[in-house]
């Protein structure tokens, strides 16, 4: 909800800090996703060296104090400083929390399941943004902020009553306790066997999300794949006032409601999850020692096409002569798309690295929130150049293509995760935090 909070602020942020029509107005949500690309390439491998708890509770702390400093910014440039830091500090829970629910759940049906739930959260809160700045606007634009800001409150206590789930962490501390007890230090976790040095640790943990990024090609194409969904979803913040306030003379928070329209999408998406859940499951129960990670890319393979059919559909039907309930309705379409390519992507990263599903989550966090952050800054330029119709279009061609992906990951992925040493090491270790961070060391 952070990235998106302050999209109905921007005409009372332009006049409370004197700022121009342009690029500039676009810049409270460029520098928020600035933080998630920094945040994910720090503190996704930190969670898998000293525990995913820690991480994600300071990590908050930090958010909901520099979210309170944006609130209460002097100027426009302390207001785009503070959104950078509360954008790092928000980003851990983006591939944090995919890296616990591996963790806890070996049974991959049950992760995906898991991570339906946990990826609906991750759209509900950008679109929740725009309804609530669209209403709340009208009394500060600090309220946004404040909203937000409570709201992680809530978070925060849920975060503190979560256990550590990191299974290296755990052994780590039981070691730990029982040399205190015993007082001896006898006892030895698994990952403290070849302990190095902190700054070789840190090292290797902060270079591993890039380090997959540009080797692991399946870590590439998600990267690029949700890179550019992500993004779509960053530009329709832009496109959507052009069409439902220029067009058909919505207020700014009926205009945030498409984005409820949206979310409707995404929850039957869930639903379509479960019932396909149940076929995933038969599929595992009869051959339980193969590699399944395919079974999460048919989800993906609809989610494409269609997201490319919510794209025409709202370039092609937002004119006065058409209803708006028409584009509006492209909405539920392209949140079941939305919500489906994510989610399959995020299932089969996730199953696919196993213990080090932080980092390979983390560069794709990264990849897309410098994608979120760069891209739109060309949407007012696109639409004045093309027009919505042809703008939208263009989005829908290059989707067309990058739906692609889940379909050569189905054929060729078994290929390449061949291939990969990193994988291999994954699978044929018995500790493989070990192998990999001593193979990492050499990089």
């Amino acid at each position: 909800m952070g990235s998106s909070v302050a999209s109905n602020e921007i005409p009372a942020l332009q006049k409370v800090f004197h700022v121009p029509n342009g690029s500039q107005t676009i810049l409270p949500a460029t520098m928020y996703l600035i933080g998630f690309v920094l945040g994910p390439l720090v503190f996704a491998p930190l969670s898998e060296q000293y525990g995913r708890r820690p991480v994600l509770v300071w990590t908050l702390c930090l958010y909901i104090i520099f979210t309170m400093a944006c609130a209460l910014a002097p100027n426009w440039a302390a207001l785009l400083v503070f959104r950078v830091l509360s954008g790092i500090f928000a980003s851990p829970p983006m591939s944090v929390t995919g890296g616990s629910i591996a963790d806890v759940d070996e049974d991959k049906v049950a992760r995906g399941r898991a991570n339906v739930i946990w990826s609906t959260a991750t759209l509900v809160g950008p679109l929740a943004g725009p309804v609530i700045s669209g209403y709340t606007y009208q009394y500060s634009w600090t309220w946004g902020f404040w909203a937000a800001m409570m709201l992680s409150g809530i978070c925060l206590v849920a975060v503190l009553l979560q256990p550590e789930t990191l299974a290296t962490k755990i052994l780590r501390d039981r070691a730990a306790k029982l040399n205190k007890e015993k007082g001896s230090d006898r006892y030895i976790a698994p990952a403290d066997q070849e302990r190095l040095s902190l700054l070789v640790t840190l090292k290797i943990t902060t270079t591993r999300p890039i380090h997959l990024m540009f080797t692991e090609m399946l870590v590439s194409l998600t990267c690029l794949y949700m890179a550019f969904v992500y993004s779509v979803f960053y530009m329709l913040l832009e496109i959507f006032p052009d069409i439902f306030e220029g067009i058909y003379g919505f207020t700014a928070g009926e205009s945030g409601l498409a984005f409820v329209i949206m979310f409707a999408g995404s929850v039957v998406t869930v639903a379509v999850s479960l019932l396909y859940d149940r076929y995933a499951q038969g599929i595992v129960r009869k051959h339980p020692h193969k590699q399944a990670e395919y079974l999460r890319l048919p989800i993906a393979c609809i989610g494409g096409p269609l997201f490319v059919v919510a794209l025409l559909w709202l370039g092609w039907t937002s004119k006065p002569s058409i209803p708006w309930i028409v584009p509006l309705l492209s909405m539920v379409p392209y949140g079941v798309a939305y919500q489906m390519i994510f989610m399959a992507m995020i299932n089969y990263i996730s199953d696919a690295y196993g213990i080090f599903a932080s980092s390979a989550l983390a560069a794709c966090a990264a990849a897309r929130s410098v994608a979120g952050a760069v891209i739109p800054l060309a949407v007012d330029s696109m639409v004045d150049g093309l027009g919505i119709a042809w703008s939208c279009s263009l989005l829908a061609f290059i989707s067309c293509g990058l739906s692609l992906v889940p379909f050569g990951f189905i054929i060729w992925g078994e290929k390449i995760r061949a291939r990969s040493n990193f994988s291999k090491k994954l699978q044929e270790t018995s500790h493989p935090e070990l192998e990999l961070t001593r193979s990492l060391s050499l990089v």
